[in-house]
């Protein structure tokens, strides 16, 4: 990375997210009738919101990620048993595959950097058809390059307000004619198990949508399974791995779970195109909802190295998941730490792979 990405990378850290842009616009009269918030992460934007002095809106949280809209709910639950503060609006948290079509007179959308062009668009949309004839409109970027948005949100509105910041851009449009068409962004990839092509599907917001899973494929190819088990595909994406275990294996129980809504109706789309009828979909809250020494093999891709906290997380799900001698495999680009760590925690650590895509293998002790 350049000196200036890394300097434009730092800047970027330093500005206040675009939930807070959106706050940060409202007016503080901004009294719909009804509103949608769209949240992909924690960021106090729905609970800054229901504290507003006065505000009586009926205020809609939506998620795609159950984990989120679950503690969104939770966080307000509590909010709400404090004596000491007075909230008047009305709150539904929801999730869903997609936004609600509902007569909203306010959207509140707010863009992170790191979605991609064609998801901002989809969510655009969404978030027009989730308006009434009249309804506002208002999103919040971080990108500073938005000429090719700016003119898709024009074809949308017959005015756009738009407001430059240093930490972004916001804008707002009324909704005065009819939403296009609905549009699909849905893609199909393919690949090879045995003599038959499996199918898998993505939307945008599900893992690896139309670039090719090389972490998934090394996983698929390296995999060991014995049929008649239990296989735990945890945070399954568009399910193709669950889907090569089952084909793999046909009288094993394959559970294919995810937190993601979209990836549970894309996985259950590929269910039906590829006729398999040992996938069982679950969309979980998180950790707490997968059974105990329940599976004899669990399967996923953990492409990205987040923090030393949450592989420990990731690692200590796998031990309570699996059954005594139970398998781990998973495949990921950076092997370093959980290599070390899968010595200390389990026995029979293997490492396979090459390049940039490696399967780590790790038996739960018995």
């Amino acid at each position: 990375m350049s000196r200036r990405s890394k300097k434009k990378q730092r800047s970027q850290k330093l500005q206040p997210p675009p939930e807070q842009l959106l706050l940060d616009f409202l007016e503080a009269d901004w009294q719909p009738t009804r509103a949608l918030c769209f949240q992909t992460n924690l960021q106090p934007f729905t609970i800054e919101l229901l504290q507003r002095p006065g505000l009586e809106t009926q205020l809609d949280c939506f998620s795609f990620n159950k984990s989120v809209s679950t503690q969104i709910a939770e966080q307000v639950t509590e909010l709400k048993s404090d004596e000491t503060l007075t909230i008047s609006a009305g709150f539904q948290s929801l999730c869903d595959s997609e936004l609600p079509e509902t007569d909203y007179d306010a959207v509140l959308l707010p863009l992170s950097q790191q979605f991609s062009d064609e998801y901002v668009r989809d969510l655009t949309l969404s978030a027009v058809r989730s308006l009434g004839q009249g309804g506002t409109l208002t999103i919040a970027s971080p990108r500073d390059k938005d000429y090719e948005y700016h003119k898709f949100l024009q074809s949308l509105f017959s005015k756009v307000t738009r407001v430059v910041s240093e930490a972004g851009i916001v804008y707002q449009g009324k909704k005065q004619q009819d939403a296009p068409e609905k549009k699909t962004f849905e893609d199909e990839t393919a690949i090879r198990e045995g003599e038959r092509l499996l199918y898998a599907y993505t939307l945008p917001g599900v893992f690896s949508h139309r670039r090719p899973n090389q972490s998934a494929r090394t996983l698929i190819k390296l995999m060991e399974l014995t049929d008649e088990s239990k296989i735990l595909n945890y945070d399954c994406g568009s399910g193709i791995v669950a889907f090569a275990a089952a084909t793999r294996c046909p009288n094993a129980d394959v559970h294919a779970v995810d937190t993601n809504a979209r990836a549970i109706l894309c996985t259950e789309q590929g269910i039906a195109k590829n006729e398999l009828t040992t996938v069982r979909t679950e969309l979980i809250t998180g950790e707490a909802d997968i059974p105990e020494e329940a599976y004899d093999y669990l399967l996923t891709n953990k492409s990205y190295f987040t923090s030393e906290e949450q592989g420990e997380q990731f690692l200590q799900l796998c031990l309570r998941s699996l059954k005594p001698g139970g398998l781990l495999q998973f495949s990921t680009k950076q092997y370093q730490w959980y290599a070390h760590r899968l010595l200390d925690l389990f026995t029979d650590v293997a490492i396979d792979g090459a390049v940039h895509h490696f399967m780590l293998a790790a038996r739960k002790p018995e």
